[in-house]
């Protein structure tokens, strides 16, 4: 499998949105990602296999050196493909280039897999969020100290 990362555009919103449905329980309106990619176009990452659109990353600055994973999905197809570790590295390396030094996400406690994979990449549980999401489920606030090179 040949795989690619690049910035996402606009022409591409439908592939996300799709990717989104398929793949994360929360649902968005199309402006919440355009309006995530104004604030910081350079961590708008999508992972191409070929053509087509099989994940991304999109996130935000929260704070002074402080920045969210807003959204991280790779479509089932795709997985254990390296396609979410480079996502990943991708937006840390954004991080860095703007001086983050602290990068923090929400994850659906029962999401097993993708704890899994944020400890895998040097992510660790913060804090508990009791009914985060839409549907009263749980999360849990993770977080990753990046180190400046």
């Amino acid at each position: 499998m040949f795989v690619q990362f690049r910035l996402f555009k606009q022409s591409q919103l439908d592939d996300v949105i799709e990717i989104t449905k398929r793949n994360l329980t929360e649902r968005y309106n199309d402006f919440v990602f355009l309006d995530i990619q104004k604030s910081w176009p350079s961590a708008f990452i999508l992972g191409m296999s070929d053509q087509t659109v099989a994940g991304f990353i999109c996130g935000g600055i929260s704070g002074e050196k402080e920045a969210r994973i807003l959204m991280l999905a790779v479509d089932k197809p795709f997985r254990r493909n390296g396609i979410g570790t480079g996502l990943i590295t991708l937006f840390e390396q954004e991080a860095q280039k703007v001086k983050i030094n602290r990068i923090k996400l929400e994850v659906r406690t029962d999401n097993l897999e993708a704890i899994a994979f944020y400890k895998n990449h040097g992510y660790s549980i913060a804090s508990l969020l009791p009914s985060y999401y839409n549907d009263g489920s749980d999360a849990y606030s993770m977080e990753k100290i990046l180190t400046q090179s």
